[in-house]
């Protein structure tokens, strides 16, 4: 009876150790490194001035995904030269379209998953912008995902969206969009947040204000509350500078010929709703592939998957007062499972 005792007290010992342990690692795992503050930042690159005043200038958005290829989110663990190809391809490519601006959604600033890189710093060394503004959206020391086995798991995550210039940045502003809500509270607490960026440049003496998205991608009904609040900022500012809103909106427009269904992401939720069409129904804004003068196919349109493209995700908006937009194109490159956006535009107005 009394070795029947013991063996319970040992065990319940035994649980509440492995119980505080747990409870140890989940506060500690599922908090930050990086102070409120520096959230939000602004770099000066040295390696560049500001190129001369032009009339036509390039705006790009790309959802990088860390450079993961079209293995993003996926159960692998890819060595740092696959990487390091990637993210060479990628300045292959900027050197050949040379953007002026580029809106950056899924980069890592120092992450486990990507060899602790600084991606950003990366691409503006190697590609001679001027500056960049920095909006930290994922700031975990050790994310267990993907889940099996733990080997593979993303550990220390530091990632967000950013905004690369030739010209100076004047502000940027990181601003948290609603949450999700029908995840249990322990995924809650390792999932990241949702932002948009609002990064203003000064290009000698002119504004322009870049509002950089990256909406959710799993919930529509927490997709149609964060569009919501991105179209109340839009209006908020449309009046007081040149704007261009692009991102990664994580859903198909209105005039797709397929909303829903798609096998390669059973768990992903991408119809739009009426998000697009608020957008479209937002008298100053215009999409660039309906408004530049060509004529596109759906099929020309399309940025993900990169490897085989089948619905448009990622979207450059723009105030038809203030811009004009010349020509857009999807560019062809698989460092990403997106595809990059690239349009040419001018301002209407000086």
């Amino acid at each position: 009876m009394r070795g029947a005792k013991i063996i319970i007290m040992f065990l319940l010992i035994s649980m509440s150790i492995a119980l505080l342990i747990l409870i140890s690692f989940y506060f500690w795992a599922s908090s930050g490194s990086v102070p409120d503050n520096d959230l939000a930042e602004i770099k000066v690159y040295a390696n560049s001035p500001s190129p001369r005043l032009k009339n036509r200038f390039r705006v790009m958005t790309y959802n990088i995904g860390y450079f993961s290829g079209k293995f993003n989110m996926r159960p692998d663990k890819a060595e740092l030269v696959f990487f390091q190809n990637n993210a060479a391809r990628f300045d292959v490519l900027l050197k050949k379209v040379r953007p002026d601006f580029i809106g950056i959604q899924e980069i890592d600033f120092g992450s486990y998953r990507s060899y602790f890189i600084n991606q950003l710093d990366h691409i503006a060394v190697h590609n001679g912008f001027n500056s960049g503004a920095m909006s930290i959206n994922w700031d975990k020391k050790y994310v267990p995902f993907p889940y099996w086995p733990p080997s593979i798991h993303f550990r220390r995550i530091l990632s967000g969206q950013a905004v690369l210039s030739r010209f100076g940045i004047e502000f940027n502003r990181r601003i948290v969009l609603p949450p999700i809500q029908n995840k249990p509270f322990y995924y809650r607490a390792f999932y990241l947040e949702r932002l948009v960026q609002m990064t203003q440049m000064n290009i000698k003496g002119r504004r322009l204000l870049i509002m950089n998205v990256h909406l959710e991608a799993y919930e529509s009904e927490t997709r149609e509350k964060q569009a919501e609040m991105v179209l109340s900022l839009y209006r908020s500012v449309k009046d007081l500078y040149p704007v261009l809103l692009v991102g990664d909106f994580n859903c198909v427009p209105p005039w797709a010929s397929k909303k829903y269904g798609f096998e390669d992401e059973p768990e992903m939720d991408f119809r739009g709703g009426n998000i697009i069409s608020r957008f479209l129904q937002e008298g100053s804004l215009k999409e660039a592939f309906l408004t530049s003068g060509h004529n596109y196919s759906e099929a020309d349109t399309f940025t993900y998957p990169a490897h085989a493209p089948s619905r448009k995700l990622d979207y450059i908006f723009y105030d038809r007062r203030k811009i004009r937009c010349i020509k857009s194109e999807v560019l062809k490159i698989d460092s990403s499972d997106h595809l990059p956006l690239l349009m040419e535009f001018a301002f209407t107005t000086k």
